[in-house]
């Protein structure tokens, strides 16, 4: 009679998963329906109600761009063996609202939107393309055999808790008592993202003991946030909630509806005040360059309180509100085709092609500072801001983004661009197969969206978002390998 038990409990479980996955696609396909009519409806939207500006073919090429970009999400959600993470689709979404929606924002007060050109809106929809075709080609032929990242399919809990402990504790150290160390804090900064990765995993399947779980959330994850805010680097603490939004995903498949909304909040809160705050606090010579983290996160909230009780909550003021509100703010942030179209105004006959230096980095961005002191500084958002002279060409301290479409062009052209994107397409396919794949267990996942939901968000330039990757990886996997080399199958 036990043993009748037994199997009948062990039925009953087997069911009840297979119709919490059955739940689970089922939502999976009704977002992606959604998407489809969302998309078509708000395209139709679009075309009627746009400036007076943009002209209709300039509207298609924009709404074509947005296509593109969203069409790797449509096939993430229709497919059954999709991968664990959306790694390709926020890659493409990130197209879509940096080169394509941004295009139907036009008003007079958004500097550069109404003279972006046709030319860039072709080939970023040429490009594009060719990264669709390229990825999807070879992600189902080419890569389709890739084994994916192996670390070991059994391990100690108890020893994966000291593991990821250790990761936590050294960046907690690391930002904290040596700051300078640039070649062990890039390790321990990416560190931190499987910690929290794996704390949220082992938390969600009730694994994490409480009194680690309370050690968390009322000492590490304070130590974290408060100087992500404090930096005045707003990406800062958005990186960390958008690598949180891929481990809800894994674990529940659902979006996190409260984590959006969350992110949202504090954008719209902090974002108006950002430019005030970084004149006030960076630099020790500024007035308030010389606070602590504590003090310069109050300096912070207290000038976005004042920001919205004077501008948001106080109609008396309207007519001294900002001419720029916070969301045209988040759109002129986003919109890179404004770049990418003045970098091709300006592109060979003002400034000559770089002809693949920006790329010389990548040769020896794997070797450690400690290893060669004298390794030269990467600067190239410096140098490509003063060269266009979107800095001034004296500022030899601001960097400027320069994403990897546009530093395609700067470098060889539309050639580069139309060539470029396929390779780029490519290589993300391979890495999406190698460390994204859905035969991983938790700890290869996370390992593997630690090290490549970065390179979803292509606003830098090759150097930064590459150059990291495989030492990462093998640092990880040696570091693991040690840790639960003596464990006992928990």
């Amino acid at each position: 009679m036990y043993r009748l038990n037994e199997t009948q409990d062990y039925s009953n479980q087997i069911q009840k998963y297979f119709k919490i996955q059955q739940a689970k696609e089922h939502y999976i396909k009704r977002l992606a329906w959604f998407l489809l009519f969302g998309l078509a409806v708000y395209s139709i939207y679009l075309l009627h109600t746009r400036a007076e500006v943009v002209s209709l073919d300039k509207a298609y090429l924009a709404l074509g761009v947005t296509w593109l970009g969203f069409l790797p999400t449509i096939q993430f959600l229709l497919d059954r063996n999709r991968p664990p993470m959306p790694f390709f689709p926020l890659v493409g979404i990130f197209y879509a609202t940096s080169f394509g929606l941004p295009i139907f924002a036009t008003k007079e007060e958004l500097s550069g939107l109404a003279d972006v050109s046709n030319e860039a809106l072709i080939l970023t929809f040429i490009g594009l393309a060719g990264m669709n075709i390229a990825f999807f080609a070879s992600y189902f032929t080419l890569w389709k055999k890739v084994s994916p990242f192996r670390l070991t399919q059994t391990y100690s809990i108890n020893r994966l808790l000291i593991g990821i402990w250790i990761l936590l504790l050294s960046n907690t150290i690391i930002r904290y008592v040596f700051p300078d160390a640039p070649s062990i804090s890039m390790f321990t900064s990416k560190g931190l993202y499987i910690a929290y990765g794996m704390f949220y995993i082992l938390w969600d399947r009730r694994k994490l003991p409480r009194i680690q779980t309370w050690l968390l959330v009322l000492i590490f994850i304070p130590l974290e946030i408060v100087p992500r805010l404090a930096s005045g680097l707003l990406a800062e603490f958005m990186l960390l909630c958008l690598f949180m939004f891929h481990m809800i995903w894994y674990e529940r498949k659902k979006i996190p509806i409260v984590l959006i909304a969350i992110l949202i909040v504090l954008y719209l809160a902090f974002n108006p005040v950002k430019s005030d705050y970084r004149a006030l606090t960076w630099g020790d010579n500024k007035p308030q360059g010389q606070l602590n983290l504590i003090e310069r996160l109050e300096l912070f909230i207290n000038l976005a309180v004042e920001h919205h009780q004077q501008y948001t909550f106080n109609n008396s003021s309207v007519q001294s509100a900002p001419e720029i509100s916070v969301t045209d703010q988040a759109i002129e942030r986003s919109a890179q085709i404004v770049l990418f179209s003045d970098v091709m105004k300006s592109s060979p006959e003002i400034v000559p092609y770089w002809n693949g230096e920006t790329y010389l980095p990548l040769l020896t961005s794997y070797i450690p500072r400690a290893v060669w002191p004298e390794k030269p500084v990467l600067n190239t958002g410096n140098e490509f801001g003063r060269r266009y002279k979107i800095i001034d060409v004296n500022d030899f301290v601001t960097s400027v983004n320069l994403p990897m479409i546009v530093e395609m062009y700067v470098n060889f052209g539309s050639w580069g661009v139309i060539t470029g994107m396929p390779l780029l397409g490519f290589l993300l396919a391979f890495v999406d197969r190698k460390l994204n794949h859905p035969d991983m267990n938790e700890l290869e996942f996370v390992i593997g969206a630690s090290t490549i939901f970065q390179l979803a968000y292509q606003e830098s330039s090759a150097s930064l978002l590459l150059g990291n990757v495989l030492p990462f990886v093998v640092a990880n996997y040696i570091f693991f390998k040690f840790i639960l080399s003596r464990q006992r199958t928990a």
